[in-house]
């Protein structure tokens, strides 16, 4: 619990940069492991494209017919187009978790800022609070010397 009057009113604004950030966290997150699923489609489907091309590359000993030399070739060229679509994609993915981090990081230090703040306010309203008991611990041993003190 806050100690510092201020500091217990920005505790409000420290619940929302918190909730804040944990969305940021949240949408990274969502973000990066969609970019692993499409990273692991776009290995798939070289994958498929290498397997086309061994085809046209060891052909068992039999001669290739004209019909399976174009389709296997157009099937590889969709690959390819698709690889060039999903590279795209990819790149367009790991603009938006970049962009995702740095929102995260830029919530994550309002965070960090505020919580510093209210420690500091705390700290500083905890040694005046200190002050004043010294003050007043003060104030009762010399009344009390002035006291014992008098004949």
């Amino acid at each position: 619990m806050r100690r510092h009057p201020r500091a217990r009113r920005l505790q409000i604004l420290l619940d929302m940069a918190e909730k804040a950030e944990q969305q940021a966290l949240q949408e990274w997150g969502r973000l990066q492991q969609k970019l692993h699923q499409e990273d692991a489609q776009r290995e798939q489907l070289k994958s498929y494209a290498n397997e086309y091309q061994q085809q046209l590359s060891v052909p068992g000993g039999q001669p290739l017919s004209s019909g399976f030399l174009h389709n296997t070739l157009g099937f590889i060229g969709q690959i390819e187009a698709a690889l060039k679509t999903q590279n795209e994609q990819i790149k367009l993915l790991q603009e938006r978790v970049a962009a995702a981090r740095n929102q995260y990081l830029e919530q994550h230090g309002k965070v960090k800022a505020l919580s510093g703040l209210m420690d500091r306010l705390d700290h500083e309203h905890d040694q005046l609070a200190d002050k004043e008991l010294q003050k007043q611990s003060d104030e009762w041993a010399n009344r009390a010397a002035f006291r014992n003190s008098r004949p």
